[in-house]
């Protein structure tokens, strides 16, 4: 489309039904750019820079927000609390480092709740400590090493109780188990062999616990289980997963450029990318920039998803159907937006990759909008 990547641009809240300036008549191409450019220029407005430091990893859970820093090459865990404006620098390692694998930055990990953080960070378990506060040890798990070719046992925190799944050594099976500072030791929760049988368990890649609720991978498929269920159900996904989130009565997850709603009491899902692409429109020449992106980031946040679109980060209501512009990527790539992450507060937080040379860029600044009044 006459150079452009396909981009669609109109908020109804700002600009006549219709779209078109001259009471209904098609815009011109030039009228289309000016249009696009005022509301990229408005929404633009609306964000601040939170940090300018070179930063990755961002995760959030409940009102907090945590990241990365590796800017010196040493892996410095960070957290913000948007109900409290409250940062934290942490002082432990949120990496692990061994003879065969030195380099800090290949080896970052961790998991997090609002009340504890848990990390790999030595060869023979988990240790735990309390969010907000710099070091303060909550307790250690002592584990079995890992597989070889396994870094580490795959783990996840949900409040004060760390789940980690490790491989039985007298059934083979994947058993999760679950831990909670001040335990001598951890209790079997469920095998999630017995949760598919009587499907065989493939390559097992990850799981998280949200509250009660478990999802796991394996053999590409993704599962869904209450703790308390005695089996899990298929989401049907037929590709690999970008991304999900899950809940309760189901789940949300992309592949590549589609979006798939799961629902677990009738097990069945939905694709709803078309209804995503008819959910907004502009004008004749941004008219795709909505669209869900190549191997898009998005996140969730209450009833709406939030995902990298062709040139932007829109906002999906999946009861109203209707599609918000949050931030609009500049036509030169001078600042391209990637990884959303929303807190409770409804802050989203996103990194804007900034280039000069009119390529997307590797880095740049982490950019807040408040936008729980959109989200």
């Amino acid at each position: 489309m006459n150079g452009l990547r396909t981009v669609a641009a109109c908020l109804t809240a700002f600009f006549l039904a219709g779209c078109g300036a001259n009471g209904g008549e098609e815009q011109t191409q030039e009228e289309d750019l000016a249009e696009f450019e005022a509301l990229r220029e408005e929404l633009e407005g609306r964000r601040d820079v939170f940090i300018e430091t070179p930063a990755q990893d961002f995760f959030a859970t409940g009102n907090t927000l945590y990241w990365v820093e590796v800017g010196s090459g040493n892996p410095l865990l960070r957290s913000f609390d948007d109900s409290k404006k409250q940062r934290t620098d942490y002082t432990f390692k949120p990496y692990l480092t061994g003879v065969s694998s030195p380099n800090p930055v290949d080896n970052i990990n961790f998991a997090a709740s609002s009340t504890m953080v848990a990390s790999m960070n030595q060869l023979d378990g988990a240790n735990t400590y309390a969010a907000g506060s710099p070091e303060m040890p909550r307790g250690k798990l002592v584990l079995p090493a890992p597989p070889f070719g396994q870094k580490w046992w795959a783990y996840s925190v949900t409040g004060d109780d760390l789940y980690v799944t490790v491989i039985h050594g007298d059934t083979g099976k994947y058993v999760l188990q679950k831990w909670t500072p001040g335990q001598a030791n951890p209790t079997d929760v469920l095998a999630l062999d017995d949760l598919i049988a009587p499907n065989v368990m493939g390559e097992f890649t990850n799981f998280a616990v949200n509250g009660t609720t478990l999802m796991f991978s394996e053999g590409g498929r993704l599962w869904l289980a209450e703790l308390t269920d005695m089996k899990a159900k298929w989401v049907q996904n037929d590709k690999r997963v970008g991304g999900a989130d899950f809940y309760p009565g189901g789940a949300v997850y992309s592949q590549d450029r589609e979006f798939f709603r799961y629902d677990k009491a009738t097990d069945t899902r939905e694709n709803i990318t078309e209804k995503i692409k008819a959910s907004y429109s502009m004008n004749k020449t941004f008219i795709e920039a909505h669209h869900p992106g190549h191997d898009m980031t998005w996140c969730k946040f209450k009833n709406k998803i939030v995902y990298e679109g062709n040139f932007g980060l829109f906002a999906y209501d999946l009861e109203n159907e209707t599609t918000t512009p949050l931030l609009l990527d500049a036509r030169d790539n001078s600042v391209v937006y990637k990884y959303p992450v929303a807190v409770g507060t409804g802050t989203l937080f996103v990194k804007g990759l900034e280039s000069q040379s009119g390529a997307t860029g590797a880095d740049g600044p982490m950019f807040s909008l408040a936008a729980a009044n959109l989200l």
